[in-house]
């Protein structure tokens, strides 16, 4: 059984790194990669795409120093596929300050036909603030 969550830590890593190889191969080349990213933009669709970016991302003032898993909410792995699911803390320097920042974050996950678990879609997001204008509609017990 592969190890989801090993894999997810190793790309955050690379992140850090800027290793632009190690970021790249954390994803399936194909033209259905779907990616959310936490910025500006709604969605990156294809993996030619999310190449672009990441190229442009690594060339950035955005240094992030760490980046880590606080809180996995859920992990599964099937035949051949699986996700990760959970709370992402990261810290990034830019322009001599330091920021942390938290996100839901998603990663699903396919094996390919090299064996090797790549991503086909991911998720990076923060709650809105109120969406509808009337706060959290759970209510407390």
């Amino acid at each position: 059984m592969t190890d989801l969550i090993a894999l997810s830590e190793s790309h955050f890593e690379a992140v850090a790194e800027k290793n632009i190889d190690r970021i790249l191969n954390f994803y399936a080349d194909a033209p259905e990669l779907l990616v959310f990213v936490e910025g500006p933009r709604w969605a990156t669709r294809s993996f030619e795409n999310v190449s672009r970016g990441w190229v442009d991302f690594v060339g950035s003032a955005i240094s992030v120093k760490s980046c880590r898993w606080v809180e996995i909410i859920e992990s599964r792995t099937f035949a051949d596929s699986g996700f990760v699911a959970g709370i992402v803390e990261m810290i990034a320097e830019i322009g001599g300050n330091l920021k942390t920042i938290r996100f839901r974050g998603t990663f699903v996950f396919q094996k390919e036909a090299d064996e090797n678990w790549r991503v086909i879609h991911e998720h990076f997001s923060q709650p809105a603030e109120d969406p509808y204008g009337i706060g959290d509609w759970l209510k407390t017990e």
